[in-house]
């Protein structure tokens, strides 16, 4: 090239262009560095647990800051995931609000759970997977539920990406369930102490954050009043029985006739033939 031809803003242009194609080139090559890792916490033919993080290139987890461990009880994680509802779209419209875990499914998932969130890492998620049988009309047919989830401040977060979907069908979605907003075939519903998180898009349908301490601190009134009301109705038992026997207590051996007269040896010895 000539010195006549040389033009400023042309080598400009070419500077900028290199330069953009470089950044492009060292973003994708970083993008390409990061991988998925899963530990698995317990996996069978129809129920699996394990815990997700990603690492980069020097095989280090990127940073999440999720509130973890987290040291919860069975039957209090049963209880926080009973709670969570949704709705399906039919040719008539949504249907009527149902849990998503059926009963079945919390006892084979909590205990698993249970252990993933006490070996979970600020920087891991819980992810699972369920497969049911669910009876139809006439045929019994395999539902997929999957899904992660993760505890920050004071709240169990649980995305889904799959709720009650045919196995088989393509109707599947195995991608990260935060770039999936759902709402179309099916949304949850929140209840008392949750709400459906907000995205840069629009509301999580697939998203719900459970404020767990003051639900768990309901069901700890609701356990204590029922406790409470069990051990009213087992004295008006035994002040019945008092009453109608005139016996406060009764030893081995003893016992009340029909006429109500009290009669001692009643009850057949060990040595009796």
């Amino acid at each position: 090239m000539g010195l006549s031809n040389w033009n400023p803003a042309n080598e400009n242009m070419r500077t900028l262009g290199v330069s953009v194609l470089l950044l492009a080139a060292f973003v994708l090559g970083s993008c390409a560095q990061t991988r998925t890792v899963k530990v698995k916490v317990y996996e069978d033919r129809r129920t699996g647990v394990a815990l997700r993080s990603v690492v980069g290139r020097d095989a280090i987890p990127f940073t999440k800051g999720y509130s973890q461990p987290v040291e919860f009880q069975v039957e209090d994680l049963k209880y926080l995931l009973r709670s969570i509802s949704y709705q399906t779209k039919g040719l008539f419209g949504w249907s009527q609000i149902k849990s998503v875990f059926t009963a079945d499914e919390l006892y084979r998932l909590t205990p698993h759970l249970v252990e993933a969130f006490a070996e979970a890492t600020p920087d891991q998620e819980v992810v699972f997977h369920l497969t049911s049988s669910e009876k139809g009309a006439i045929f019994w047919s395999e539902r997929f539920t999957s899904g992660s989830m993760f505890v920050k401040g004071k709240k169990l977060n649980v995305l889904f990406a799959n709720i009650d979907v045919n196995p088989d069908s393509s109707e599947i979605y195995d991608g990260d369930p935060r770039n999936y907003y759902s709402g179309v075939l099916w949304r949850l519903v929140k209840t008392d102490w949750q709400n459906l998180a907000e995205g840069e898009k629009e509301i999580h349908y697939n998203w719900v954050e459970i404020e767990f301490e003051p639900q768990l601190a309901e069901k700890k009134q609701a356990e204590e009043a029922l406790r409470k009301k069990r051990e009213r109705a087992r004295a008006t038992r035994q002040r019945i029985i008092q009453e109608k026997t005139g016996w406060e207590d009764w030893e081995p051996g003893e016992a009340v006739n029909p006429e109500g007269e009290h009669e001692e040896n009643l009850l057949p010895s060990l040595e009796s033939p």
